[in-house]
């Protein structure tokens, strides 16, 4: 009785966790800023909270890497250029923080094949940077630390979904697609579009944003089931 009201709380949580992600989008297309803050801030707590219920494990690193990704949203979603400059090394941190939890959940020692695998990424990315004009030198820093990342962090997805193919993998390389094409939105549009179609973009890259680390953490789930049924194997 107790575990059929558990899952029963745990379907509730994920159905409010995309009710939340819906009222994210509608608050980005009407520019309502306390409507924004909530949305993103309780999104975050429910993905902790579904985290808690499902793993067994329970991570620090995990619990750290939606905790920088809260304040990322935060400060991202206030006005001003100094607190912007905050959600971007707190947005760096998180997914520093996202590479070394894949590695630990599953230690991949071909580092040869990932870096053949982050070419292709790298190179989208440089050229949209290498066409881009007006960029700071601080901003073109940032953005190629950024790209590195996520570039990266593509690598050892594709790498892994390809020598492996298991469920973990799969969740795993949905993440990374859904957070590259975040990054890719995201430059697009700050460095290319109007005014007019801001409004248009900016509640896609909140859907992919939420899908994104809502795949993130299935995969934690399934890769730390992975991980403790192939402990039990070696031990008997």
């Amino acid at each position: 009785m107790e575990s059929s009201s558990n899952k029963k709380s745990f379907n509730v949580l994920i159905i409010v966790y995309f009710a939340i992600a819906f009222l994210d989008i509608i608050s980005e297309y009407l520019l309502y800023q306390p409507l924004i803050i909530f949305s993103r801030i309780t999104s975050i707590l429910i993905l902790m909270g579904l985290y808690t219920m499902k793993s067994k494990v329970r991570y620090p690193i995990f619990y750290s890497i939606l905790f920088f990704l809260l304040l990322s949203n935060i400060f991202f979603s206030i006005n001003n250029s100094n607190i912007f400059f905050f959600g971007i090394i707190t947005f760096i941190i998180q997914r520093i923080l996202v590479i070394y939890l894949i590695l630990k959940l599953h230690p991949e020692k071909n580092y040869l094949q990932i870096l053949l695998a982050t070419f292709p990424f790298l190179l989208v990315f440089f050229y949209l940077i290498s066409v881009t004009h007006e960029i700071s030198d601080m901003n073109l820093n940032i953005l190629i630390l950024q790209s590195l990342l996520i570039s990266f962090l593509g690598g050892i997805s594709l790498t892994s979904y390809l020598k492996y193919n298991t469920r973990e993998h799969s969740w795993l390389l949905i993440s990374t697609l859904l957070m590259i094409g975040l990054r890719f939105i995201v430059f697009i549009e700050k460095y290319y579009l109007t005014e007019d179609l801001f409004n248009v973009f900016r509640p896609i890259s909140v859907l992919l944003n939420a899908f994104a680390f809502f795949t993130f953490y299935k995969f934690v789930i399934a890769a730390e089931k992975a991980k403790k049924h192939t402990l039990k194997l070696k031990q008997q």
